[in-house]
């Protein structure tokens, strides 16, 4: 998982309150973000916080783990904005609209998949643990299991296997959104807020929109390959 990532150097970018400048510097925080929505790979995306960080805290500091944090959060509202995570939101709004509270609440978690750019992770990679782990589970005898499910519960293990990155930034990314789209998403705004005032369960797989999130990667990846059995 990426070292920007970590919750102690988010905190740390959040402090730094650097402010990014009109011209050279936006276009380059908005070229991380763009990289970020296409799901891009890590080379990629670092080089791009590179050459934006170091716009914003110097060239000395370009290539940190500090520096790309910046750069990174610096680039997450342009991503919230964007089309890769508004449409996804957009979509499920005047489905969610037409439910009452009890449903929403059961459908909200899976708002989280729309934070899956702010992760940074390698998608590809992440899609095809959790196919194989589908993919080794025995046919016979698991008609009535929830396979996905349970290959959704390892991922979330996979994916903060090294931090709790992942989830943190989760959650900052999914509040930034519920500011972005609280006048034209109003239901989705209110159960992102609801998402992310909750305590962070102790343990991934009881973290139901991270469960949500690892799921759909997973979905993914059967609607492109195939059942595996």
């Amino acid at each position: 998982m990426p070292a920007f990532t970590h919750p102690d150097l988010l905190a740390e970018a959040e402090r730094a309150e650097v402010d990014v400048p009109r011209g050279e510097a936006r276009r380059a925080v908005a070229a991380v973000a763009e990289a970020l929505a296409q799901r891009k790979l890590e080379a990629e995306v670092d080089e791009l916080l590179t050459a934006a960080a170091g716009l914003l805290v110097g060239a000395d500091e370009a290539a940190s783990d500090r520096g790309h944090a910046i750069a990174y959060r610096a680039a997450l509202p342009v991503l919230a904005r964007s089309e890769a995570v508004r449409g996804q939101l957009a979509a499920a709004e005047p489905v969610l609209a037409t439910m009452d509270e009890e449903d929403r609440a059961k459908f909200a978690p899976g708002l989280a998949r729309a934070a899956l750019p702010a992760l940074a992770v390698d998608v590809e990679q992440m899609k095809s643990e959790g196919y194989e782990f589908v993919a080794l589970y025995p046919p016979a005898g698991s008609e009535n299991v929830d396979v996905v499910g349970r290959a959704a519960n390892w991922l979330t293990r996979r994916l903060t296997m090294e931090d709790e990155g992942p989830r943190v930034a989760m959650r900052r990314f999914l509040a930034l959104v519920a500011e972005e789209v609280e006048v034209d998403l109003p239901v989705v705004s209110g159960l992102l807020d609801e998402l992310v005032v909750e305590p962070m369960p102790p343990r991934p797989p009881d973290d139901a929109a991270f469960l949500a999130l690892a799921r759909g990667l997973i979905e993914e990846a059967i609607r492109e390959r195939g059942f595996p059995w």
